[in-house]
């Protein structure tokens, strides 16, 4: 099996990894991948010097409490999946490096979400954050409650850069084929600060709803010739809205299957999630994957042989 078929769940013992391990388990079922458990533990802490509120670790221990935590996930795992398609690491460093760098052996990273307190967010959301913004690969969060009820049957794909976004929708009706669900298209804009005050006549509005839209259809037939773009048919829906990022898109996402978001393409060394992105991680009630910059080229050999998709404006 190659390396980069297999699937990297991050396990740190809470719900949180478990509603990522069950996420994990439904895409390796789809793709037939394997499930690579990963537990990373901390390094030994020295009292009053790095984590002054923080208590000693004793040498040994946190690989105790790894082991344990990685065996009781593994045997879950194995409700799951086949027990030959789930294997198992325990290394000790820094949880975010570690994770960025073993994510160069697979196709997938999952880690869980968490909803807690501020306080708690500097140690867990932190993580995360890195792993999503630097990871070589996807990267999905799934919340703590997930599954939270029957599947919407749909996968939403944020837009932000029309011109430079085919690869990423490409990749997301990948994800909706794959799922036997619906596209939706999102793109949200909102005016820019020095003109938020100024009202807009709705002639203004249907005048930019409309140019949106025309882009977006622009950036789908793109799509369409993208070389990760999926061979069966997929119905597309365009959605054009109004507001602030964030909160648009996680109410729009709220019932989805899947939020797809992009990170940004021109930042270094390989992009990096911004702050709308951050904010979905931390609020959004479905999974959110967040995919690392997609080549937005179009070969010429690919110009034959794709599928269309179904489109549906609202």
């Amino acid at each position: 099996m190659s390396e980069t078929a297999r699937i990297l769940v991050g396990i740190d013992g809470g719900e949180g990894g478990r509603a990522a391990l069950r996420y994990a388990a439904a895409d390796a079922e789809r793709s037939g991948d394997e499930l690579w458990l990963v537990h990373v533990a901390p390094p030994p802490t020295v009292p009053g010097v790095v984590y002054p509120y923080i208590a000693p670790t004793p040498v040994g221990h946190d690989r105790e409490l790894g082991a344990g935590l990685l065996e009781r996930a593994v045997k879950e795992a194995m409700t799951l999946a086949p027990a030959d398609r789930v294997t198992s690491t325990l290394v000790r460093g820094d949880a975010a490096d570690g994770l960025v760098q073993m994510a160069a052996a697979t196709r997938l990273v999952v880690l869980g979400g968490h909803h807690h307190s501020a306080l708690e967010r500097i140690f867990t959301g932190s993580v995360v954050n890195r792993v999503a913004g630097y990871a070589p690969v996807a990267v999905a969060v799934v919340p703590e409650p997930w599954p939270a009820g029957a599947g919407a049957d749909r996968v939403v794909v944020a837009v932000k850069d029309c011109d430079d976004a085919a690869g990423l929708v490409a990749r997301a009706m990948s994800e909706a084929a794959d799922r036997g669900a619906e596209l939706v298209i999102l793109h949200v804009w909102q005016v820019p600060t020095p003109y938020d005050g100024l009202s807009l006549s709705q002639r203004d509005l249907a005048e930019w709803d409309a140019a949106l839209r025309h882009e977006l259809e622009d950036t789908l037939e793109r799509a369409r010739r993208h070389r990760s773009a999926p061979a069966a048919l997929v119905e597309v829906r365009i959605e054009v809205r109004q507001g602030q990022p964030a909160q648009v898109i996680a109410a729009a996402a709220a019932e989805s299957d899947l939020l797809v978001i992009g990170r940004r393409r021109h930042a270094f060394p390989a992009g990096r999630l911004g702050s709308t992105g951050r904010a979905l991680l931390r609020v959004s009630r479905c999974p959110v994957e967040v995919l690392p910059p997609v080549l937005d080229i179009v070969e010429a050999d690919e110009l034959s042989g794709s599928q269309p998709a179904e489109v549906t404006g609202s």
